[in-house]
């Protein structure tokens, strides 16, 4: 179990090219081309990933399938993952898994929060870049969708930021970060955001 440090930030559109420089500048590069992720997150009942979430509760989880397309489709290679915030900082149980289906249509049981079912869809653009031993991804173009009888929406909400996340194995690089990145350090949860993206965007169609 390998964990890791890491930070979520928003940014608006019109400071991506401020970004970029800002990665320029400080000799980062690019690791990997850009993909397209594509998530639905599960729940129980009461939203207590949520409701943990928002209240910043440690430990707590979110659970998913993903995949890398641009429709989430069950037809596809899925991976099951589990993300688990704790004290010493956050990892990720990923697996491949063959009953996507199944899971969708009868949901995913978790010791900590019982019955989970699929509650969200989201979907955005990843780049990949690295400066001075710290991972930088930014995370573009995101919508939510609700599920709607355990299947995704075709309605999309999206999201006027982008999303940058800091990953970091030492506090010096923590340091650096908090010394050197030129922009506002706003905690930003996709799945507290779309959450209540969907939330709101019902109860005004009611």
């Amino acid at each position: 179990m390998s964990f890791r440090n890491e930070e979520k930030l928003r940014i608006a559109s019109s400071k991506i090219f401020q970004l970029k420089e800002w990665i320029n500048t400080n000799l980062g590069f690019a690791l990997f081309p850009s993909r397209i992720i594509n998530s639905v997150y599960f729940d129980n009942q009461e939203f207590t990933m949520f409701h943990q979430s928002m209240e910043g509760v440690l430990p707590r989880k979110k659970i998913r399938l993903r995949n890398y397309d641009k429709e989430f489709s069950l037809n596809k290679n899925i991976n099951k993952e589990i993300k688990i915030s704790s004290v010493e900082g956050k990892y990720k149980i990923s697996e491949k898994t063959n009953n996507a289906t199944q899971l969708m249509n009868s949901g995913i049981y978790d010791k900590n929060y019982g019955l989970c079912h699929p509650v969200l869809n989201i979907t955005y653009t990843r780049s990949y870049y690295k400066i001075k031993n710290i991972r930088l991804t930014l995370d573009e173009k995101i919508s939510y969708k609700r599920i709607v009888n355990n299947k995704v929406s075709k309605f999309s909400t999206f999201d006027n930021y982008n999303i940058v996340e800091l990953k970091f194995s030492s506090k010096k690089l923590i340091n650096y970060v908090s010394e050197n990145f030129p922009f506002e350090r706003a905690r930003f949860s996709k799945y507290c955001r779309g959450i209540e993206f969907i939330r709101s965007n019902y109860c005004n169609e009611l």
